[in-house]
């Protein structure tokens, strides 16, 4: 990422920082969790990218950003995917969250036949956030086979409950590789499926798959200049060229951008530590 596009995308996201805490969509809409993690996480990789030990937070709103985070963990937990974001923000600025009350979540969310995104978000949680290494007592939260799939998206969430259960066999791990590389079009980005239209999100997906899958883009070239074509004046990027900014996006975008610079950034799945080195959550 050249400099321009780093101080642009930092701009864009510092923009839609509020005083009272948390990020939002825009500069005048209020502060949303989903925007918020979205936020954090560019800012992560933002960091990764400078080798900052700490995310770039201004630090006038550090206590309302962590104010609004400890609010958040604070509500009752509904869908699995907006309670990762919670817990994901909480974790980057260093918030514990109750380990039994985050234990008898995931029981009570992977109980009976639980569809395939939540076990998705449940295993991120448990792997991501309380540093679960051995899966063994979680099978709800792991998926030992897999035949079909529909998008790259679906793809990509199977491959991710499939990670330490035991390899793919050679055959079907590259007709899933010429898959999701068939899902990339003329103009560089990635479709929902092959021959759909390229957005952003897909191509985040797309990419994700194939680093899990120890391959890469027939075009990583092509790839990065559809990325680059979807980035506005203001500094942060849209699904595709000519839409609208949003956090989310630019969230796709430069996590794209990460991956292709270094595949391992996505793939290698471990425990996310706060700035003190706890583990949040605390289960093994």
């Amino acid at each position: 990422m050249d400099r321009e596009t780093f101080l642009g995308v930092l701009s864009f996201v510092g923009a839609r920082r509020k005083e009272e805490g948390g990020f939002g969509a825009t500069p005048l809409l209020p502060a949303t969790v989903e925007d918020t993690y979205h936020a954090l996480r560019i800012l992560e990789i933002l960091c990764r990218i400078n080798r900052l030990r700490r995310i770039v937070t201004c630090r006038r709103h550090e206590g309302s950003l962590e104010r609004y985070v400890a609010k958040a963990v604070d509500t009752p937990w509904v869908s699995s995917r907006t309670t990762f974001q919670i817990l994901y923000c909480a974790s980057s600025i260093g918030l514990a969250v109750d380990s039994p009350k985050l234990t008898e979540y995931i029981l009570r969310r992977l109980a009976n036949k639980p569809y395939l995104t939540e076990r998705y978000y449940c295993s991120r949680i448990l792997k991501e956030i309380m540093g679960v290494r051995d899966m063994t007592n979680w099978p709800k939260a792991r998926m030992s086979t897999f035949f079909k799939w529909r998008t790259a998206r679906e793809l990509l969430m199977k491959l991710y409950l499939h990670q330490g259960v035991f390899a793919i066999e050679p055959s079907r791990k590259q007709a899933m590789v010429q898959w999701v590389q068939t899902c990339q079009n003329s103009d560089g980005g990635f479709g929902f499926l092959p021959g759909t239209t390229s957005y952003i999100e897909n191509s985040h997906a797309s990419i994700w798959a194939l680093a899990l899958l120890d391959a890469k883009p027939l075009d990583p070239d092509a790839a990065i200049h559809f990325v680059l074509a979807c980035r506005t004046g203001r500094g942060g990027f849209a699904r595709n060229p000519g839409a609208a900014p949003f956090l989310d996006a630019t969230w796709h975008a430069v996590a794209v951008l990460s991956l292709l610079r270094n595949p391992k950034d996505c793939r290698e799945i471990g425990p996310s530590l706060n700035p003190k080195g706890q583990r949040i959550g605390g289960v093994q």
